[in-house]
C-alpha cells in the first residue's frame, strides 16, 4: 500500500464519514439549485461554511471521547429525560423526511441508469441491513469510507466544462432575492443537520475514541468538513455552466442527467447517478445508525453496533422501522425528490435544541474537565446556532 494512504487511513474514521454523508440527496439537489439559479453567487457561502460544519462536528466528537457517552444519555443525566425527548422527537421527524428524500435521490439514479426503482428499492435495504447486522462498527465504518470515494465522481463532471464567461460579480455573495435567503438557509441545513451531532458523537463512543485520538479524529473532521464542500462547490459549478447553456429545470434530478448527456455524451448520466445514488445510498447509513442510537437513548436502551441482532433485537427494529416505510412510501410516491429544498431549510430550525445540548456540555468543566471548550469556541456555536435558526425561520416567513 502506498505510505501516504497508508497513514490517511487511520483518520478516516466517524468524523470523516459524517462529512461524506453530510453530502446527501438533499444536498445535491440544493447545491443544483444553487447553481441554477445563483450562478457562483454562493460558492463564497460554501467555503465559509467549513468554519461552522468543522466547529460543531468537532465539539461533538470531543463530547464523546472524554464520556464515552452518547448525546441523548448525556441530555438525559444531565438535562432531564425530557429534554432527550424532545430534541430526538424533532430530529426524528426532519430525519425520516430526509430518508425520503435519500431513497428518492436513489431511485432516480436508477431510472436514469435503467434500473426498475422497485428493484433498486429491494436492493438497497437488503445490502443495507446485511452491512448493519455484521455486529461490528468498524466493519460498518470501512464499507462506507470505501463507498464514500465515489463521491469524488462529481468533481470528475467538472473536467467536461470548459471556463467560459467568468465574471468576478458572478461570485459576489448576495443577490437582493427571498429565494437566494431561502437557499442560504437550506445551504446551511445541508451543512449541519440533527442526525450528524447524534451519530458523530454516538460513533466515537461506538468505535472506542479515547482522549489521546482525539487530535487525530479532529484532523479527519476537519480533512472531511474541506472536502464535503469542495464536493459541493463541484456540484454548483457545473450546474452554474449547465445554467449558463439554456437549463433552467427546477428541481428535476432526471433533466440535469439529461443535460449532461449532452456536454458529456452517453457516461455523464451514468455518472451523475452514481454519484447521486452513492450520496443518498451512504446518508441513509448514517440517518439510520443516528437515529437507532437516539431513540434508544430515548428509550433509555444501551444500543451499539457491536452486537449481532440476537444480541439487541429492540435496537435493530428501531433500524428496520425506519428504513421499510420510507422505502415503501417512495414505491407509492414518485415525487419526494421535491421535498429536499424544505427538508434542508426545516433542518437549520431542528438543529438548535440537540446544538445547544452539545454547547453546554462541552463547555461544563463538572463534565468535560479540562477539555472543555474555551470561551471563544463556546461563543462562536451559539452564534451559528441562532444564524442558522434565524435565516431558517425568515426564509420559511418569506414563504407563507
Amino acid at each position: 500500500m502506498n505510505p501516504k494512504i497508508k497513514r490517511l487511513l487511520p483518520i478516516l474514521g466517524p468524523g470523516w464519514v459524517v462529512m461524506m454523508a453530510d453530502l446527501d440527496a438533499p444536498s445535491v439537489i440544493t447545491a443544483i439549485q444553487s447553481g441554477i439559479q445563483f450562478k457562483a453567487h454562493l460558492i463564497i457561502f460554501l467555503v465559509i461554511l467549513i468554519i461552522p460544519l468543522y466547529l460543531v462536528q468537532d465539539t461533538a466528537s470531543r463530547i464523546g471521547a472524554v464520556t464515552h457517552k452518547t448525546l441523548g444519555e448525556l441530555m438525559t443525566s444531565n438535562f432531564g429525560h425530557r429534554w432527550t425527548i424532545s430534541a430526538v422527537g424533532g430530529a426524528a421527524i426532519i430525519d425520516f423526511a430526509a430518508y425520503l428524500a435519500e431513497f428518492a435521490g436513489i431511485s432516480i439514479a436508477a431510472l436514469i441508469i435503467g434500473i426498475p426503482i422497485i428493484l433498486a428499492i429491494i436492493a438497497v435495504v437488503v445490502i443495507h441491513t446485511l452491512i448493519i447486522a455484521t455486529g461490528s462498527y468498524k466493519k460498518i465504518e470501512f464499507f462506507l469510507v470505501s463507498i464514500g470515494m465515489l463521491l469524488f465522481l462529481f468533481v470528475v463532471i467538472d473536467f467536461f466544462f470548459k471556463p467560459q464567461n467568468v465574471h468576478l460579480e458572478d461570485f459576489l455573495p448576495f443577490v437582493p432575492t427571498s429565494s437566494f435567503y431561502y437557499l442560504i438557509a437550506a445551504n446551511i441545513g445541508a451543512v449541519i443537520m440533527p442526525w450528524m451531532l447524534f451519530y458523530h458523537q454516538a460513533a466515537d463512543v461506538d468505535r472506542g475514541l479515547k482522549i489521546e485520538d482525539m487530535k487525530r479524529e479532529s484532523r479527519g473532521t476537519l480533512l472531511g468538513a474541506i472536502i464535503s464542500e469542495v464536493l459541493m462547490i463541484s456540484i454548483v459549478v457545473f450546474s452554474w455552466k449547465l445554467a449558463e447553456s439554456g437549463f433552467t429545470s427546477n428541481n428535476s434530478v432526471m433533466d440535469v442527467a439529461n443535460a449532461l448527456k449532452g456536454v458529456m455524451g452517453q457516461a455523464g448520466p451514468i455518472i451523475f447517478a452514481v454519484a447521486i445514488g452513492v450520496a443518498g445510498f451512504l446518508a441513509m447509513f448514517v440517518i439510520s445508525m443516528s437515529m437507532s442510537y437516539a431513540i434508544s437513548d430515548a428509550m433509555k436502551w444501551k444500543g451499539t453496533f457491536n452486537k449481532k441482532i440476537t444480541e439487541q433485537k429492540g435496537f435493530y427494529a428501531l433500524y428496520l422501522l425506519e428504513i421499510v416505510p420510507a422505502g415503501a412510501l417512495t414505491l407509492i410516491f414518485s415525487n419526494l425528490i421535491e421535498v429536499a429544498l424544505d427538508v434542508m431549510v426545516l433542518s437549520s430550525i431542528a438543529l438548535v435544541l440537540p446544538l445547544m445540548v452539545v454547547i453546554r456540555i462541552a463547555s461544563n468543566e463538572k463534565i468535560m474537565g479540562r477539555y472543555k471548550i474555551g470561551r471563544i469556541k463556546t461563543v462562536s456555536l451559539y452564534i451559528i446556532m441562532i444564524i442558522s435558526a434565524a435565516l431558517g425561520l425568515f426564509s420559511i416567513l418569506q414563504f407563507i
